[in-house]
């Protein structure tokens, strides 16, 4: 050789410019199966995808997959039905029959016992639940009806004398009586 530079031949070229070129589209196919594959991954609305069904497979301790598992839907209050008993805790008289007529009217509730607490008078309302299904029956009435007051919920105790097409127990207290005023 004579020292001189020789220019690439032709093909040399166009297979330098093919390989560059194929590069690029694989770099570009990458970047958007990364891109495609982060927005499934985190939507905009903020949950991840799930496959069919709803909830994403679980692994058990020796690295196989479980079938995913289904919570049971979350229970919207009913309210209109609702089977209520209504206490007065308080020495209004006919206080429990007056919110009764309200409640019925107003909302569809139904009437299953009204009478006194065993102990008056009561300073704070509670809404006492008979089973878990009717603690969210709870929790909206005191939501919907009981607005501002600090209304206690629990669980209805044994021995109460509710009766037991009781959904739930509404102990009135002086508090709503002054919320009335």
């Amino acid at each position: 050789m004579s020292g001189r530079h020789e220019p690439p031949s032709n093909r040399s070229f166009y297979l330098s410019l093919a390989t560059s070129t194929l590069r690029f589209a694989i770099i570009v196919a990458l970047v958007a199966g990364g891109v495609l594959l982060i927005n499934r991954a985190f939507p905009e609305g903020g949950t991840a995808a799930l496959p069919p069904g709803g909830a994403a497979p679980s692994t058990t301790p020796s690295g196989s997959t479980a079938p995913p598992t289904t919570p049971p839907p979350k229970q919207s209050p009913q309210i209109e039905g609702v089977r209520i008993g209504i206490f007065n805790g308080t020495n209004v008289t006919g206080l429990a029959a007056e919110t009764a007529n309200t409640l019925e009217k107003k909302f569809g509730y139904i009437q299953a016992q009204l009478g006194d607490t065993p102990q008056k008078p009561l300073a704070q309302t509670t809404l006492y639940y008979r089973t878990a299904d009717d603690k969210i029956e709870a929790q909206a009435l005191a939501q919907n009806f009981f607005k501002g007051l600090k209304v206690v919920i629990a669980h209805l105790p044994p021995g109460t004398g509710v009766d037991k097409s009781v959904q739930v127990a509404i102990y009135l207290g002086t508090d709503y009586v002054a919320s009335q005023q």
